[in-house]
């Protein structure tokens, strides 16, 4: 009698791997003897779409075994500080590793996906979309697998997108951007070539800031090679974009439009970091997507309706309302805060205004009579500064601020007599 583990029996699990062993002997050896000029181009895609092929059967088993073999702590007894820095050292990067064992974990309880990955029938970026997307949604497993059998991955994870956004309240839209910004992270590692990478996970309004700052750095940057008569390729201005900003080591003033001043640049060319969420008008009035409705940053993904009512008057801003196919607004937010009102908010509200905080630093103009995009006002009587804990209260929980300047008050959501004057 054999022993087993988890219903498989051990002689069996040994089979497979003499198997995996023996095939990957021959692939070996096959590789070694492979001359790429001595076969035809036609015999050469036959051979890139087998070797597509084992790839992906291999990468298959790969995430199959991934989680299982996390559990026997060989990493921890090989120096490792993760089971992910484990499975990074087989040549791939440390988020892919992370991405790997996660997918893992959640088809544990994901029975059909399982198997249609072990018929061969997905490949690893499908099992990570579908996987993804069916771990938070429940009843939606057999709608993806459908997707995923006709239709292409970018399909198949615009599909997913549209599942996680659903949204019964605004309390469960805001619930789903929160656990999104709880998994946040900024990691870095070094290749074995010496280049040094950066991955981050941010929300997608954030990461739309972000791209939509570094895009404007990139075009200054770009505009100022070509005035050089030098020339690269796009990312790469990205990457020095990226650099200028965080080091602070950006291009001269005279390069750049001042606070508050046109949003041209010393050169004449327009700005172009703004951010355009298109959303639809029922939404918005309701105050969070439901259904087919949409409220998303073209090219990024999904928001709530809160993270766009957040983004008004923050940054350069261009606010599309729709009623199914027709365009039914168009909102250019611009900066929002004239530099003349910032500098008198700043000088009025040094802390945040909510009674008992004394946070000075990081603080966020918040619209406290009417939200921005009623109002379409950056008058100072209408603004205030919180820190960004109290602004995500006042956002995503309900809090109401509330009194005007020497009389603030941040009222609980649900709480009755709020005085607004």
């Amino acid at each position: 009698m054999c022993s087993e583990v988890n219903d498989t029996p051990i002689w069996e699990a040994e089979l497979v791997l003499q198997e995996l062993k023996r095939m990957s002997g021959e692939l070996r050896r096959e590789l070694a003897g492979f001359e790429p000029g001595l076969v035809t181009p036609i015999q050469a895609a036959s051979v890139l779409e087998a070797a597509a092929e084992v790839e992906r059967l291999a990468g298959s088993i790969k995430l199959l075994a991934a989680k299982r073999a996390s559990e026997s702590r060989l990493w921890a007894t090989e120096g490792h500080r993760s089971a992910a820095s484990w499975i990074a050292e087989e040549k791939v990067s440390y988020g892919e590793a992370v991405s790997t064992l996660e997918t893992a974990e959640r088809l544990t309880s994901l029975p059909r996906t399982t198997e249609a990955l072990k018929n061969g029938q997905l490949s690893r970026s499908q099992v990570k979309e579908l996987a993804q997307a069916a771990s938070s949604h429940s009843g939606v497993e057999g709608e993806l697998l459908r997707v995923a059998a006709e239709g292409s991955v970018k399909k198949l994870r615009d599909h997913a997108r549209q599942l996680r956004a659903r949204a019964a309240s605004k309390r469960d839209e805001v619930a789903r951007y929160r656990a999104i910004h709880k998994r946040r992270y900024l990691r870095h590692w070094t290749a074995p070539e010496g280049d040094f990478h950066l991955e981050a996970r941010l929300s997608p309004d954030t990461g739309a800031r972000v791209l939509a700052s570094v895009q404007a750095e990139a075009d200054l940057l770009f505009e100022a090679a070509r005035q050089s008569a030098e020339h690269e390729a796009a990312h790469a201005y990205a990457a020095d974009a990226l650099v200028s900003l965080v080091t602070g080591r950006r291009l001269a003033e005279t390069e750049r439009p001042p606070e508050g001043s046109s949003t041209r640049s010393g050169s004449g060319r327009a700005r172009t970091d703004t951010v355009v969420v298109r959303v639809d008008a029922k939404a918005l009035r309701r105050g969070y997507a439901q259904h087919e409705e949409t409220c998303e940053i073209p090219g990024v993904g999904p928001i709530p309706v809160a993270s766009a009512q957040r983004l008004l008057g923050d940054a350069f801003l261009k606010l599309l309302v729709t009623d199914g196919v027709d365009v039914t607004t168009v909102c250019h937010a611009g900066r929002g805060i004239r530099a003349h009102v910032q500098s008198a908010l700043a000088e009025r509200d040094r802390t945040c205004v909510v009674p008992g905080c004394e946070v000075a630093n990081g603080l966020e103009s918040h619209h406290w009579r009417q939200d921005y995009v009623k109002c379409q006002t950056t008058s100072l009587d209408g603004l205030a500064r919180v820190c960004k804990r109290h602004h995500d209260l006042i956002t995503y929980e309900g809090f109401t601020l509330t009194g005007g300047p020497g009389r603030w008050k941040l009222v609980p959501p649900g709480t009755a007599g709020i005085d607004t004057s």
